[in-house]
């Protein structure tokens, strides 16, 4: 039976239900608003972090991890704070010169906060606007490690544009690196490689700064490698050469079949002319006496500065030694 109102008592019920819902969604989006506007607030508290301080201490480990915790006072945004607070302790990385370091005993190194205070406010990354550091001093063990110096190796995968093609080798500054860790392990390691160079459409000279490949359990003294490549504009040229024979003795004649070669040669981009005179390809007398047959490969012993690279046709000539003398 309907009330006087006209509305039964179903409909009564589903009506206070949606008031309730729409008061309960209110005080949540009030909350969620508080919420967010109190994270955005800045507010003075205590922060505890485990470090990591990297040093160059001769003959040691590259970096160690503090026996203490690191507490410092400061300001910072309650979004930062929240995730400090939650999970693990955080770890700061901090670099800090060998002079801060007192050594107390054995592997055991001290560094004074104050000290590294600059280094440590690096480290926060402007995440905290530090007050004043709590500890005084923070203990780190610097194990004793092997060393020695090897060379960089360059990795690189680049395509030039049409006639540019690289004018000598990658250069990398520096060239070589200190390795540090377990000696048995040292004794594997010949040399380190870079992370792969690449780059496309070259046309021009290129540089930047590149990582090496990291190897299991070993440091390295350098992080980054500077690394440049010159690139130019080549033509390529042929010219017919005379082979020439060297260190031919008296009494002797060194014939060379043909006498006559194809020279063909990449040469930077330029309106300057070159001649057969400007090139020198010979044969030398002992190369023949070494070899087991009479073929050699003639060698380009002068050239133009601007030749980048040059092959020959045919590629081997034969020689014919002859005694001079009446006998012969």
């Amino acid at each position: 039976m309907a009330s006087e109102s006209g509305i039964t008592g179903s409909e009564k019920d589903r009506k206070d239900g949606k008031e309730w819902l729409l008061l309960l969604l209110s005080l949540l989006l009030a909350f969620v608003i508080w919420l967010l506007h109190s994270l955005s607030l800045q507010y003075s508290v205590f922060f505890e972090y485990n470090v990591v301080l990297n040093s160059s201490l001769e003959g040691r480990s590259r970096s160690a991890v503090s026996e203490d915790v690191l507490i410092v006072r400061g300001r910072s945004e309650g979004y930062y704070i929240l995730r400090q607070r939650i999970g693990r302790r955080k770890t700061i990385s901090v670099t800090a010169p060998v002079s801060v370091l007192a050594q107390k005993e054995g592997d055991v190194f001290s560094v004074s906060c104050e000290s590294i205070k600059s280094n440590i406010v690096d480290a926060l990354g402007g995440n905290v606007e530090l007050e004043f550091i709590v500890s005084d001093a923070l203990d780190f063990s610097f194990p004793r490690i092997a060393s020695k110096r090897v060379p960089i190796a360059p990795k690189a995968s680049i395509a030039f544009s049409g006639q540019y093609m690289p004018l000598g080798k990658i250069e990398l500054r520096p060239d070589s690196v200190d390795i540090y860790g377990d000696a048995r392990l040292l004794e594997t390691v010949d040399s380190v490689m870079t992370e792969t160079i690449s780059a496309s459409g070259v046309n021009g000279p290129i540089q930047g700064i590149c990582t090496l490949v990291p190897i299991r359990r070993v440091q390295y003294s350098e992080d980054n490698i500077y690394y440049s490549l010159n690139v130019v504009r080549y033509i390529e040229e042929s010219l017919d050469i005379p082979v020439r024979t060297t260190g031919v003795p008296d009494g002797k004649e060194l014939f060379v079949l043909p006498s006559t070669v194809r020279l063909t040669f990449r040469r930077v981009f330029s309106s300057t002319q070159y001649s057969p005179d400007d090139f020198v390809l010979a044969v030398d007398y002992d190369d023949f006496i070494n070899t087991i047959d009479s073929e050699l490969i003639p060698r380009l012993t002068a050239c133009p500065d601007g030749v980048i690279s040059w092959e020959i046709s045919p590629r081997y000539v034969d020689c014919i030694l002859l005694e001079n003398g009446p006998e012969s």
